[in-house]
C-alpha cells in the first residue's frame, strides 16, 4: 500500500485549498490570471460549496448507518453501499471534496484554486479510488462488478 493512503482525503482536501490561496497571495506574478468575480459567480461558488458538503455528509452518514469503514486505507469493508448518491457515483465523497474545492476557486477566480482542485482530482482518481477498487472487487466480487457496470467513478 502507498503510504500517502494514510493521509485522509479530506487532509489533501484542506492542504491544497490552503496551498492554492497562500500561493495566490505571495506570487504576485500568478495574478495575471485571475478571473474577474461577478455575483453569478458567488452563486456557482457557494451552490458547489453547498453541493459538495451535502455529498460528503450524506455519503458519510451512510457509512455510518451501515457500519462500515470509511477510512479508505481500512483493510476491508463491511457493507458495499449503493443507495443515496451511490447511485449515481461510486465516489460521492470525493466528488463533494473536489466540488468543495472547485467552490473556493470559483469563489476567489485565481489560478491557484483552480489548479488545486485538479490535483486533488488526479490524487484521488490515480491513487485512492484504484486502491478502494482492489479492495471492493476483492471482498466483494461479482456484486461490486455489478455495481461498477452500472454506476460511473466520477459522474
Amino acid at each position: 500500500m502507498n503510504p500517502l493512503i494514510k493521509i485522509v482525503p479530506p487532509l489533501w482536501m484542506t492542504a491544497l485549498i490552503v496551498a492554492g490561496i497562500v500561493t495566490h497571495l505571495y506570487v504576485p506574478s500568478l495574478r495575471a490570471f485571475d478571473i474577474v468575480v461577478p455575483t453569478v459567480s458567488t452563486i456557482v461558488a457557494v451552490a458547489l460549496l453547498m453541493l459538495g458538503q451535502i455529498l460528503i455528509l450524506r455519503s458519510s452518514y451512510l457509512f455510518a448507518r451501515e457500519k462500515t469503514e470509511i477510512l479508505p486505507a481500512s483493510e476491508k469493508n463491511s457493507a458495499l453501499v449503493t443507495e443515496g448518491p451511490y447511485r449515481f457515483t461510486r465516489n460521492p465523497m470525493y466528488l463533494g471534496l473536489v466540488a468543495s474545492v472547485l467552490g473556493f476557486a470559483v469563489y476567489f477566480g485565481t489560478l491557484p484554486l483552480f489548479v488545486s482542485a485538479v490535483v486533488l482530482f488526479l490524487i484521488l482518481n490515480t491513487l485512492f479510488i484504484p486502491f478502494e477498487e482492489a479492495k471492493m472487487r476483492r471482498q466483494f466480487g461479482a456484486e461490486y462488478d455489478a455495481y461498477v457496470a452500472r454506476v460511473r467513478r466520477w459522474i
